[in-house]
């Protein structure tokens, strides 16, 4: 397959005794001459690439194997085409797709820094999209997973680009090699003299971005005479500003000004698509003084919320604010039976806070060379409903549970490697649900710490999840666009129990016949805007106020007086569920489900003229909604009512209510935890 000055590559097949057994496509990677390691190394090399092996996108390490020949290392083969191949073949990739490869590899390489090992060699013809063949013919022919594809249908939700060729890579805490190593063209300063780092595979990573979105090949992007990157110029079409800083930070020929490590690259990443999250307050205020405007686009059965007007008096009041320096939080869980809050930083780090005092009580370190932490932003925290146990979810694809009193990490549950987005848990705390990346969404026995089903009907990353009060209803939003609905049963726990006795449990649990297309729902085109979060309320009490859902039957509420048969609607449906849903259009919609769970009515509660970046909903109905604008928004969801707007001095990232729904905690985008309280009314 391949030849260098220190090894080959050959594509061979694993051949085993038994007749009726097919033979296993593998790759052996011989190496020889001054590539040579020692054989201690040798094994300790090969244990380290058999544990990256456990990443789904990286091949697994079958055998590895010393003879006279030389050393050889025997991986999986990946079927389908590098990209080398498919720039060749198809030319230039639009923006969109080269931010989906970085969001799909940036939590690969940072699982491979965890083990503190160095790919050094990134480029295109080390990345394979799995299952892809621009010809249609797959080196093994047609498998079960494999597809034939049009360049046009390129999707990297569905061919997962995975990591090849780690025979280059290199532990850190070996003594420094000046043998040089790597691709010249993807190579950075640094590596091209022996001295490689964990930012030398950001560089080769930005060159391979820069390559994709260029087809031209990396020494032509750099103009000597000037001593700069000219790539932009080559652009078939311009990148947002944002993105293109980005890149350019990736492959700055100084470790000085280049990323340091793919934490921060993921964090840059994630923002880098809603840029006014660091925005000067002036541009913040712009745009909001263009809110007005909005008025007049909003649809029918919208209920008037431009300009956002409090219905009633202020009853929430910041308490406190906590300034320390810890970076950005993004991810906030209160006990519901101690008087402690967790927060979960971009840097991978979990604080235990005491609520009353405002006080730091312990810090869960990000791990390093040691320790038991994360190494990727923390994605989600949950207490257990027993107020203790404290479980954290990280881009590193872990998930870890923790003893908040004893303040130690308890268990590292077995994951597959996929990021976890969101973390649940059921009322009876027998059951933790995680939404992933791959559009899994997992159901682990929290007694065993085992998975026991998986429900896999979403095609794309699950991005929230959310359970009924009852127990009895899960809500799931994913980037394929679709809010699915999953029954439980009333039975909530004899069904978790039996439940796990089954290999999966989506057959218990089957996709309802109501799966919502947002955009179909509110007459736009597939695919514009995507479900971020999701919220379930209890079905309406009979005596509470006019519940939303009766604005849809009618344009107006002057409607709603004329109609002789309001009042009998409204008994009805105020038996009825409800489902919030946030998306990617900046819309919070209010979903009437019938007991069946089909949603038949639909409500635009806000339009938010920057992006959501949070929600909750506490135990009374009050819906928080976190924007980019600096202004956080609580609703009343059964009037449909604004009852607060609470004011930051950033864009607002996280927010949690405690489970009495009087406290809110609120943190920004410039590192401040706020802590809200409601009035005694």
């Amino acid at each position: 397959m391949g030849q260098g000055g220190f090894g080959r590559t050959f594509l061979a097949q694993r051949l085993t005794a038994h007749a009726d057994q097919t033979p296993l496509t593998c790759v052996i990677k011989q190496t020889y001459g001054h590539a040579l390691t020692q054989p201690a190394e040798f094994v300790a090399d090969s244990a380290r690439l058999r544990q990256l092996g456990e990443h789904p996108q990286i091949p697994s390490l079958l055998e590895a194997l010393e003879t006279e020949y030389g050393q050889f290392l025997v991986q999986a083969f990946i079927p389908g085409d590098n990209l080398e191949t498919q720039i060749e073949t198809a030319g230039p990739w639009p923006e969109t797709q080269v931010r989906s490869l970085l969001k799909s590899l940036v939590p690969v390489l940072q699982y491979v820094h965890s083990f503190d090992i160095i790919h050094r060699d990134i480029k295109p013809a080390n990345i394979i999209l799995k299952g892809y063949a621009l010809d249609g013919q797959m080196p093994d022919g047609p498998g079960p997973d494999d597809q034939t594809l049009k360049n046009s249908n390129l999707d990297l939700a569905k061919n997962v680009p995975v990591l090849v060729d780690f025979g280059s890579a290199k532990w850190v805490r070996q003594a420094p090699a000046k043998t040089v190593i790597g691709s010249a063209d993807y190579a950075s300063p640094e590596q091209s003299i022996g001295q490689a780092t964990f930012a030398s595979d950001i560089y080769s990573l930005g060159l391979s971005c820069l390559h994709l979105l260029t087809a031209i090949d990396p020494f032509s992007l750099y103009s000597m005479a000037e001593d700069r990157w000219v790539w932009q110029d080559y652009l078939p079409q311009p990148i947002q500003p944002r993105f293109a800083q980005l890149l350019d930070q990736m492959v700055a020929r100084s470790l000085q000004q280049r990323y340091e490590s793919m934490d921060q690259v993921a964090l840059d990443l994630q923002f880098s698509q809603n840029p006014l999250l660091y925005a000067p307050k002036q541009l913040l205020t712009k745009a909001k003084e263009s809110i007005p405007a909005l008025k007049n686009a909003l649809p029918a059965n919208t209920l008037p919320t431009k300009p956002i007007v409090v219905s009633a008096a202020q009853i929430w009041h910041r308490r406190d604010r906590i300034t320390r320096p810890i970076g950005i939080t993004q991810a906030i869980a209160i006990s519901p039976r101690a008087p402690i809050f967790a927060t979960g930083s971009t840097h991978g780090t979990v604080r235990l806070w005491h609520l009353p005092s405002r006080q730091l009580i312990h810090t869960f370190h990000r791990r390093r060379l040691i320790g038991d932490g994360h190494t990727g932003a923390i994605t989600a925290l949950r207490f257990h409903p027993d107020g203790r146990a404290l479980y954290s979810a990280s881009a590193d694809g872990l998930i870890k549970e923790w003893d908040s009193a004893e303040r130690c990490l308890l268990n590292t549950l077995p994951t597959a490697g996929w990021t976890p987005m969101d973390l649940t848990i059921t009322a009876d705390g027998t059951t933790l649900i995680s939404p992933n990346s791959d559009g899994k969404i997992v159901l682990w026995d929290i007694a065993t710490l085992r998975p026991i089903g998986e429900l896999v009907q979403h095609q794309q990353r699950v991005n929230a999840v959310a359970l009924s009060a009852e127990g009895d209803v899960l809500a799931s939003a994913s980037d394929d666009g679709t809010v699915k609905l999953w029954r439980f049963g009333l039975q909530s726990g004899q069904q978790h129990r039996a439940s796990a006795k089954m290999p999966t449990t989506h057959q218990r649990l089957p996709q309802l016949s109501k799966t919502m297309n947002l955009d179909e729902k509110r007459g736009g085109h597939r695919g514009i805007a995507q479900p971020l979060y999701v919220a379930l309320n209890s079905p309406v009490a009979s005596n509470s106020p006019v519940a939303l859902s009766s604005h849809v039957a009618s344009n107006s509420t002057d409607d709603l007086a004329q109609s002789g048969r309001t009042d009998e609607r409204h008994a009805h449906e105020s038996q009825e569920q409800q489902m919030i849903v946030a998306d990617t259009a900046g819309k919070v919609h209010i979903y009437t489900l019938d007991p069946q769970l089909n949603p038949h009515r639909a409500v635009l509660l806000y339009t938010s003229p920057q992006p959501i970046t949070s929600l909750a909903l506490n135990a009374h109905g009050c819906l928080a909604v976190g924007t980019e604008d600096s202004v956080l928004t609580l609703w009343q969801i059964t009037t449909g009512e604004c009852v607060a707007k609470l004011a930051h001095d950033w864009g607002v990232v996280a927010i949690a209510f405690s489970a009495d729904g009087k406290t809110l905690i609120t943190t920004s985008a410039d590192e401040v935890i706020s802590i809200w309280q409601a009035a005694n009314t």
